[in-house]
């Protein structure tokens, strides 16, 4: 493999919203030919945002999960994409949904609408780096070699997470 070009979706189910992305990414081997393969990510583009949308419950203990994934199919047909098209993807629980009473079953529900996925309930560790990450924080402090601290505030939580040249460290 040089060059692969792969579909990808990201299914965020927040405390007051939900949002699919679906991104073309492209792994390519940077190693010469003799080498051990060195895959890296080359290039990646984001093919549909979604609208956000207020995410669902039938209780304040219980996500609706036949409204959440009603929400992810429509946003694959207004995105023209299949779900057997996509390889990789992530569904990510956080905040206060993350603590809902059938906050894995529907993450699990919703993990068989594409391929490899990787299925995860952020806590706000995990929800704060991945925010930091996200915003470019993690990037500035890596580049700039100093240190950034990003706010994350959704609907029902803030999570901090402070970057020293680019490492988490709290």
């Amino acid at each position: 493999m040089r060059e692969e070009r792969l579909l990808s979706v990201g299914i965020d189910i927040g405390t007051s919203t939900t949002q699919c992305v679906f991104s073309a990414i492209t792994l390519s081997n940077t190693a010469s030919a003799f080498s051990v393969p060195r895959i890296q990510i080359t290039e990646k583009r984001v093919l549909y945002r979604a609208p956000l949308r207020l995410t669902p419950l039938t209780s304040p203990e219980t996500i609706d999960a036949q409204a959440v994934e009603r929400i992810v199919s429509e946003d694959y047909v207004a995105a023209g994409i299949r779900p057997d098209q996509i390889r990789l993807g992530a569904v990510i629980i956080t905040g206060e949904t993350a603590r809902k009473q059938n906050a894995r079953a529907v993450a699990q529900a919703l993990s068989r609408l594409a391929g490899d996925f990787v299925v995860a309930t952020a806590g706000p560790d995990l929800e704060a780096i991945i925010a930091g990450k996200g915003s470019g924080a993690q990037a500035y402090s890596e580049q700039r070699a100093c240190r950034v601290m990003n706010l994350d505030i959704g609907g029902g939580t803030t999570n901090l997470a402070l970057f020293d040249q680019g490492d988490v460290i709290a």
